[in-house]
């Protein structure tokens, strides 16, 4: 019975570990948790809105601001992650039809687009954690330093989108797919 399950467990683990569930899901609950942490410190400890300059966010006192630009961000993250990995799933496919089905299992497993997936669903998770903090009811708050870092996250996720573009431009060109196969063949 014991050796049975040993083989069972280290395929499980295998099959978490190298997809789109494990890793990006850890990275959007830590983002997630970090803007609802954030924005609670914020709102309970008023000097760690204090380090941030007027002029990156002008109203420090008006939470419709806050609400907005939280509100946008997850938006055009949520906009920019479905139009990407829809384009690159059906880029995929087609390379896979022309060169081999092993491309598809390689783009699973890449942690590049793991981290992809997980840093752009880790924004969304930010921003919707931290917008109930924005509100004017029954006492005005806005997050400035948890916007502040939402847009930060935001800067950061288009840096990341021009890498994994570049990346996967790379990743499906036939010269890396040939090195790829050998070295899966020969391993």
């Amino acid at each position: 019975m014991r050796t049975q399950a040993f083989p069972l467990l280290r395929k499980a683990m295998y099959a978490l570990r190298g997809g789109f569930l494990v890793r990006p899901l850890l990275i959007s609950i830590t983002l997630g948790l970090a803007g609802a942490v954030l924005s609670s410190l914020e709102e309970t400890v008023p000097a760690v809105s204090a380090w941030v300059p007027s002029v990156l966010f002008p109203s420090h006192a008006d939470p419709q601001v806050a609400q907005i630009v939280l509100a946008t961000i997850a938006a055009s993250i949520m906009t920019v992650v479905s139009i990407v990995f829809a384009i690159l799933l059906m880029t995929l496919t087609l390379a896979s039809m022309q060169f081999s089905p092993r491309i598809l299992l390689s783009f699973v497993k890449d942690r590049v687009t793991q981290w992809t997936l997980g840093i752009f669903l880790g924004t969304f998770a930010y921003c919707m954690a931290a917008l109930p903090a924005a509100r004017s009811l029954p006492r005005p708050f806005a997050p400035v330093a948890t916007v502040t870092c939402a847009m930060l996250l935001a800067v950061m996720c288009v840096a990341w989108l021009i890498f994994f573009i570049h990346h996967i431009s790379e990743a499906i060109s036939v010269n890396h797919i040939v090195d790829r196969i050998a070295r899966e063949t020969e391993a």
